[in-house]
């Protein structure tokens, strides 16, 4: 039996203060039941290492009816390893996981290592606190803090490796990688959002056994290459990916175009693309999932685009490539329909919108299209890398200014008051309005002929 090191409140720097109130609570009563109860994973990573954790995940020795008997407001979820999921105000969800241990720990279970196929479909068996940090993924996730006596408990070396800033797997790299291939993927992203550097190992290992990436789950996938997008890290996240050749697996298409060195004439409008939008995340943008996608397909469709021979480029032409591009991709990453169509339609509207002042006839029936908000988007951060369509994309961007707030994809604005009548600029200091009259003459024709039919109405009857 390993035993832990034990790190004492008074040399690390998690502090109560830090947890999320709810999560507090669940720990707290789950301790004064008796039962053991840590805040583990990736939330004491990133508190070890100052940074604010999306979720707080628990760990207990509570089996996970124990658990829904403590608490009123939870649930149990999962047929082969269930867990808890404690419910709370505004869809805050706390999951509680009993300790669980590898596959391999089973009697009689074969060995992993003399197995050809190592890729995990079960892990559903109960274990100790050591079992649970040995059978995770990476060292810097196996730190666990206990609520009883506010100390950090290292069974597999992870303190030492935050000091070090490494990225290093919990035993044999290849075979980990071989268990759940989108470990290789994970690694990467830990090491673009923190900075941290793969041990050689591990950069050795994902060399080796890429192309068991194709073996997870489409959707497992399409959510890892959705989350650093998500998050404010796509740019590094997607280098590092290029770079071990996991994206050459994943997503050829995309990395043909994007890769150190390519020949691809979008390769720098995609960095430059994705760095603006990190760096609005970062700052506390909210970007949607099709806008995010949008940028990952642009670069495939404009190559597609200027591969074709034929003369000019009209709209159905457009549609069509855009058809041939993103559909097989997005079936490839069992990518939801939705979500596919609002980007298709994005990429398209987003060139119409280049063209189209807010002024314009046409903007009125453009800003209530669900599709509009995601084409804002891309227009804007592809004239950020570009410096093309900056006057268009300014004008734009001060009707949403206007709005008040910054439409959703897929939201229906065609009751939402305040992006019509944005759409009307204001007016300059000599009291005239900043486009000429005849882009609101055709709203005004249509609203005469609608008095007159009302007027011969009343007369006739």
């Amino acid at each position: 039996m390993t035993v832990p090191r034990i790190i004492p409140r008074s040399e690390h720097p998690i502090s109560r203060g830090y947890i999320d109130p709810d999560a507090l609570r669940v720990l707290y009563r789950l301790h004064r039941s008796g039962y053991k109860a840590y805040l583990v994973g990736g939330s004491v990573r990133d508190l070890m290492t100052g940074r604010t954790p999306k979720d707080f995940d628990i760990g207990t020795d509570a089996r996970p009816q124990d658990v829904r008997r403590l608490f009123r407001n939870s649930r149990v979820i999962g047929r082969r390893f269930r867990l808890v999921h404690v419910l709370f105000e505004n869809g805050k969800i706390v999951e509680v996981s009993t300790f669980r241990r590898r596959p391999d720990a089973e009697p009689g279970a074969p060995k992993l290592e003399g197995d050809e196929d190592l890729l995990i479909r079960s892990d559903n068996v109960f274990g100790s606190p050591e079992e649970d940090a040995e059978r995770r993924d990476f060292t810097i996730n196996g730190l666990f803090y206990d609520i009883a006596s506010y100390a950090v408990l290292d069974y597999v070396g992870g303190a030492d490796d935050l000091e070090r800033r490494l990225v290093r797997t919990i035993g044999d790299p290849a075979i980990r990688f071989r268990e759940d291939p989108v470990r290789m993927m994970r690694a990467c992203e830990f090491a673009a959002r923190l900075n941290f550097e793969m041990t050689p190992e591990v950069l050795a290992a994902i060399a080796e056994v890429k192309s068991e990436i194709r073996k997870s789950a489409p959707a497992r996938v399409a959510e890892e290459l959705l989350d650093p997008l998500r998050r404010g890290w796509g740019s590094s996240t997607y280098a590092l990916w290029s770079e071990t050749g996991l994206l050459d697996v994943l997503f050829p298409e995309l990395d043909q175009e994007i890769r150190e060195g390519g020949e691809s004439p979008w390769r720098q409008v995609f960095w430059k693309m994705m760095g603006e939008a990190d760096r609005r995340r970062g700052a506390g943008e909210g970007l949607d999932d099709p806008s995010l996608l949008g940028i990952v397909f642009l670069p495939i469709l404009l190559s597609a685009v200027k591969r074709d021979d034929k003369p000019g480029v009209d709209s159905n032409r457009i549609l069509l490539v855009l058809e041939d591009v993103v559909n097989p991709l997005a079936a490839r990453l069992s990518l939801p329909n939705l979500t596919i169509h609002l980007v298709k339609q994005a990429l398209y509207t987003m060139g119409r919108l280049a063209e189209t002042r807010p002024g314009d006839p046409l903007a009125r029936r453009l800003v209530t299209r669900p599709y509009f908000p995601a084409a804002l988007t891309l227009l804007a951060l592809y004239s950020k890398a570009t410096a093309r369509y900056a006057e268009t994309a300014a004008a734009w961007d001060e009707v949403v200014t206007r709005a008040g707030r910054r439409p959703r994809a897929g939201e229906d604005l065609s009751h939402a008051a305040p992006f019509p009548e944005a759409l009307v600029p204001l007016p300059n200091p000599g009291g005239e309005l900043l486009v000429s009259p005849e882009h609101h003459a055709p709203r005004s024709r249509r609203g005469g002929r609608r008095r007159r039919a009302h007027k011969a109405h009343a007369q006739g009857a």
